[in-house]
């Protein structure tokens, strides 16, 4: 087995991967090689693959030497791991590789060609990076630049800053016409594959010339390439969780909300398609969205988002393959490692992580770990472990993992040897899901894998003519700043030119207007009011306040149909915001603090009216007699408390000093009459009809009876509830002032005659 490691196109190494393990329990001969990685596979603008020829060269050694070892060059097997097993693919389907010479077999594990990312778009853009920062001119020609190139030092190189795109890369596989032919590459670019009938005539043309997953169809999708393809053996298999490692950190633990999964997939959509972005983004995140739950959270948001990713860029290709390799040929097998490490480095929700199935193949749970990979393993992990090399190595002897060593003298095989793994076909899809219980099971993940190998390349085609080229491309996130600007916010915004300053004070009003709800008049700098029209929205950006002042947004007071002198500057924006809350929650404190001392001044007023109120009981005489009537009048007049109340306290204040029944009856308290409840507890009847204006007080004769105009004055001035007292009061009060006692020595006082007009004012 030659197997050709992965992780990137850019860095890792094949030393950390020790084989003997496998080599010794399966019986095989195992080869790590490392081959030209980032830079150095692409080391010029023209057209070149060397990492795939480094690889194409370490099979032709091991043909001409293999035998030395002990090895048979009539039975190799190339397994790669991720970019390795694209690597595989993209030979397998070479015209530089004859066919069924180098290798025989052929080990897929989590990649594949016809992954999104397998192939570089625009590699010659990226060489020019390159050859700018060793300052070698891309014009020059081939060899007078690869010549140059050569002759700078590996660290000049090496230390080139070159950003990959999204979900892409920067250096790795391309179309060169040698290892990757070309074909008819040159009709087919702008359709998608389903659409190839093998008449290049019948393709239509497109903008879009350059998208690379059509590319890539182009190329591993024509019926040269699944021929080939079908002249192998073929093992495909992939892990649970293939794009953990897009997420960072954060997004592990805590999960991602709604807008971080957005920003996510229209990354992915952007750089993958060129049809209909909106229509398979939308369709993207309904398909990996749980309906079922009426709030979203952002650890089932991240899960739903890494199932998609996952399978898009991995999962998805992967069964393609094995669905075109199974057409023709029947020897082709479909695993799923679904067991993740118990003591492992990941979290244990995701299930396995890409590359965690590598330790169980090349058997680090049998000698305690080793290099990179974990070193604590349980019984069941070990026997997992032995199950997968007994599985590949039957396989790499044989092109069937379910065939055995007729010699096999060790291992104990009860835990799987009822179970057979069938091959994959493309009706029923058999798999084999390699847990610490194997299964064999079918369809795995078919709704979804149905989702991106049929209504996806439905909805990437270029459409008719008149489908205008805007509508394919994706809407704009306005809330992003552009990747290339990157903005700073200072810690202390800059003072402002006095030129902007109304500007601000504007939105500064208009801020702590909205925030009150207050009306939508506008404050202009001189302090009148206006009534703004209709005005835009300017959301505010990160660029210069000159900038704002060139667009006509910079300049004094907001006039009636603009946004005045509304800065665009995002530190102004940030003061006037800060300034505005600032002054709301003043406001707010304000308001709240003048409410506590009304309610104060309120109740203090109820409190002294209480201890200011006549306290003149029944009369020693005929003016007594007034006193205390005409007091419970006013109180229970309409059963509250009259209107004016000063005014009423201050004439009743004047009666009683004046009056020496009053006087008289505060210095006796066993004579004052029964004081009536506060008002507040009394009930409110309806008013009642207003006494006779002309109406004099009549002494009584000192027999007790009342005369009938005194009768009704009594029934007139009682409320509902308290009518009885009110009328025992009456009535005492009426008797004792109309005759008899001292009050029948005061009868003739003048003041009897004060009428009920002055009282009632």
């Amino acid at each position: 087995m030659v197997f050709v490691h992965g992780e990137s196109y850019e860095w890792n190494s094949g030393n950390p991967y020790d084989g003997s393990v496998l080599a010794s329990y399966g019986q095989i001969l195992v080869v790590t090689i490392n081959y030209r990685l980032g830079i150095l596979d692409r080391f010029s603008k023209a057209p070149a693959n060397y990492g795939l020829m480094d690889i194409i060269a370490a099979l032709h050694w091991i043909q001409e030497n293999i035998e030395a070892f002990g090895g048979d060059a009539k039975s190799v097997t190339l397994a790669g791991h991720g970019t390795g097993a694209a690597c595989v693919h993209f030979l397998i389907a070479s015209a530089a590789v004859p066919e069924g010479l180098l290798f025989h077999r052929a080990i897929m594990m989590s990649g594949s060609g016809l992954a999104p990312w397998s192939l570089v778009g625009e590699p010659a853009k990226f060489a020019a990076y390159v050859s700018h920062h060793v300052n070698c001119s891309p014009d020059l020609p081939h060899q007078l630049l690869l010549k140059c190139l050569r002759d700078k030092p590996l660290e000049d190189i090496l230390s080139t800053n070159v950003r990959a795109p999204d979900f892409g890369n920067a250096f790795g596989p391309s179309v060169d016409g040698v290892v990757i032919d070309t074909g008819e590459i040159q009709q087919m670019d702008g359709t998608h594959y389903s659409d190839y009938s093998g008449n290049p005539a019948a393709t239509k043309p497109s903008a879009h010339i350059h998208n690379t997953l059509n590319t890539i169809n182009a190329i591993l999708l024509r019926k040269l390439a699944i021929n080939k393809l079908s002249k192998y053996d073929l093992l495909v298999g992939v892990t649970r969780a293939e794009a953990y490692f897009a997420f960072n950190s954060e997004d592990v633990q805590y999960g991602i909300e709604a807008d971080r999964r957005a920003k996510i997939l229209k990354n992915y959509v952007r750089s993958t398609y060129s049809f209909h972005l909106n229509e398979i983004l939308a369709t993207i995140v309904n398909e990996y969205t749980d309906w079922e739950r009426p709030v979203q959270h952002p650890i089932n948001i991240r899960d739903e988002t890494l199932e998609a990713l996952s399978d898009a860029r991995i999962v998805a290709p992967a069964v393609q393959t094995a669905d075109l390799h199974s057409a023709d040929h029947r020897n082709s097998f479909l695993y799923v490692f679904d067991y993740q490490t118990k003591f492992g480095d990941f979290p244990q929700r995701q299930g396995c992580i890409h590359g965690e199935d590598l330790p169980y193949l090349f058997g680090a749970p049998l000698v305690g770990g080793f290099n990179h990979f974990t070193r604590n393993y349980t019984k069941s992990e070990i026997a997992l472990s032995e199950a997968v090399m007994i599985y590949w190595s039957n396989f790499i002897r044989t092109g069937n993992p379910n065939e055995q060593l007729e010699n096999d003298h060790v291992r104990d095989r009860t835990r799987f040897k009822n179970i057979e793994w069938t091959p994959y076909e493309s009706v029923h899809k058999k798999y084999l899901n390699l847990d610490t219980k194997p299964k064999l099971k079918n369809h795995y993940r078919a709704h979804r894998l149905s989702f991106w190998l049929n209504l996806v390349p439905d909805l990437h085609k270029p459409g008719n003519d008149d489908v205008p080229s805007g509508h394919h491309e994706l809407e704009s996130d306005d809330e992003e700043p552009p990747a290339a600007l990157p903005t700073v916010k200072p810690l202390n915004p800059p003072q402002r030119d006095p030129a902007t300053i109304g500007s601000n004070y504007t939105l500064f009003t208009t801020q702590v207007f909205s925030l009150l709800n207050f009306s939508s008049y506008g404050i202009l700098p001189n302090g009148s009011r206006h009534h703004p029209g209709p005005r835009p929205i300017h959301p505010v950006t990160a660029e210069s306040s000159e900038g704002g002042e060139e667009d006509g947004m910079g300049g004094g007071g907001g006039g009636p149909g603009g946004a005045g002198g509304m800065s665009t500057s995002q530190e102004d924006g940030f003061a006037a915001y800060s300034t505005a809350l600032s002054v709301t929650i003043a406001i707010g404190c304000s308001l709240l603090i003048l409410n506590v001392l009304i309610f104060a001044g309120v109740y203090y007023q109820r409190d002294k009216t209480r201890l200011n109120e006549p306290r003149g009981g029944p009369g020693m005489g005929g003016h007594g007699g007034h006193g205390g009537t005409l007091q419970t009048k006013k109180r229970n007049e309409n059963g509250q408390m009259p209107n004016n109340i000063c005014g009423e306290l201050e004439s009743l204040t004047i009666h009683a000093k004046t009056d020496p029944s009053t006087i008289l009856g505060h210095h006796h308290p066993a004579l004052q009459h029964h004081q009536m409840p506060p008002p507040e507890f009394a009930d409110l009847p309806q008013r009642a009809p207003p006494p006779p204006k002309h109406l004099k007080s009549v002494p009584g004769d000192g027999g007790g009876m009342l005369p009938a105009h005194a009768l009704q004055l009594i029934g007139s001035n009682c409320g509902t509830l308290t009518k009885k007292s009110c009328v025992k009061s009456n009535l005492s009060a009426a008797t004792v002032g109309g005759g008899g006692g001292v009050g029948g020595g005061m009868g003739g006082h003048p003041s009897q005659n004060v009428t009920m007009d002055e009282l009632r004012v």
